[in-house]
C-alpha cells in the first residue's frame, strides 16, 4: 500500500498510474485567493506540479491495483504475491548504556546545611 497526504486537493487534481515496475502519482496544486478589505483588493495565485514514482517489487499484480481518495488522503493498493513479501529483522547495535540523570554508581551522598 502506498499512502500520500494531499491536503487541499480533490481526486480530479491527481492522476495515478500503475505499471509493472512502479506506482506513479502526479498532479497539480492550484490555489487562488481573493480578498477585498477597506477598498484594497488582494489577489494571490499559486501553482505547483508534483510527480512521485514509487518502485514495485517484481511480481506485483499491477492489473489488480486499486486507488481510493478520502479527505486529502490517497491510498493505492497493489497486491504482491506471498513469496515476494520478505521481512528481515535488523539487529540494533549500541554503544554505551546511559544512566538516568542524577544516579550515582554505588555512592550515597548526604548534604547538610546549617542555618545560623
Amino acid at each position: 500500500m502506498v499512502s500520500a497526504e494531499l491536503p487541499g486537493l480533490n481526486k480530479e487534481d491527481v492522476k495515478v498510474e500503475v505499471t509493472e515496475e512502479a506506482v506513479v502519482i502526479q498532479g497539480e496544486r492550484k490555489r487562488e485567493f481573493e480578498e477585498e478589505r477597506h477598498g484594497i483588493r488582494h489577489s494571490e495565485r499559486s501553482y505547483g506540479a508534483f510527480y512521485r514514482e514509487i518502485p514495485l517489487p517484481q511480481g506485483a499484480k499491477a492489473d489488480q491495483a486499486k486507488a481510493q481518495f478520502n479527505n486529502g488522503l490517497l491510498e493505492v493498493t497493489v497486491p504482491i504475491p506471498e513469496a515476494q513479501r520478505r521481512t528481515r529483522q535488523v539487529p540494533i547495535e549500541g554503544g554505551e548504556e546511559r544512566r538516568p540523570v542524577g544516579s550515582q554508581t554505588g555512592k550515597t551522598q548526604t548534604q547538610t546545611s546549617k542555618a545560623g
